[in-house]
């Protein structure tokens, strides 16, 4: 297993996915901390640590990370090589999102840093109460955790499809319309995968769940659908 992330890994490391992800990343993280710290005039607890909490609005971006990731798979035709080198869809399947949580939780701890950095001295100046050690926490560890967990989501997601840009596109249709719309019938929102990764990234917008409820929520979406991604994958021809 080892040598199977180790590959995946070094895929990782020698496309340019992982970079442009990254860097989009780090330019959302900006404009995330900039607009809320300067142009929100956060004077609550729950308004600081929304500023620091940019986890919670690059999950989206970091779930189509692993999608396209996994989606490429089948796009470039290079599973099968993969596949001769360690056989075992399931296995390489692990590896696969294993590597890309280890390359989330590096962009993560990088994105906290900055939100940080930049955010932290722009609040000190702002009135209201300060935040305490655990809201710090909750905005960057909860929001590490997201991302992380919202990458391993997206590997399901572009395994399960097998096409990079139906993926996407279905991805982003969900993310962006379906969920938002969900808000409409009674707290469905609150299980949705959005609102999950807001609540553990430790922004409060929305109808959201505790902590703990919405992180076994996301891991329990992640879940389903790596499973799902795993039989489907089991049965498909490779070309």
């Amino acid at each position: 297993m080892s040598r199977r992330i180790r590959g995946e890994l070094i895929k990782l490391g020698t496309t340019r996915t992982a970079l442009g992800f990254a860097a989009g990343v780090a330019v959302l993280t900006l404009a995330i901390v900039l607009i809320t710290a300067l142009a929100g005039d956060p004077t609550t607890v729950e308004d600081k640590r929304s500023a620091l909490a940019a986890g919670s609005g690059v999950s989206a971006l970091l779930t189509l990370f692993g999608v396209v990731g996994a989606g490429a798979e089948y796009r470039h035709h290079t599973l099968a090589p993969a596949l001769l080198v360690a056989p075992g869809r399931g296995r390489l399947l692990a590896a696969r999102v294993v590597a890309y949580g280890l390359a989330a939780l590096a962009i993560g701890l990088a994105m906290t840093a900055v939100a940080f950095a930049i955010g932290i001295p722009l609040l000190a100046g702002q009135p209201g109460p300060d935040l305490a050690a655990s809201d710090y926490l909750r905005a960057g560890g909860g929001g590490v955790v997201a991302v992380t967990v919202s990458t391993m989501l997206g590997v399901g997601i572009g395994t399960l499809v097998g096409k990079q840009v139906p993926a996407v596109i279905g991805t982003m249709v969900w993310l962006l319309i379906l969920e938002p719309l969900s808000g409409l019938i009674g707290d469905i929102s609150k299980f949705t995968i959005g609102q999950s990764e807001t609540a553990i990234g430790g922004d409060t917008g929305g109808e959201v769940l505790p902590w703990g409820a919405a992180f076994a929520v996301l891991v329990a979406w992640a879940a389903a659908l790596l499973i799902a991604a795993a039989l489907v994958d089991s049965r498909r021809d490779i070309v």
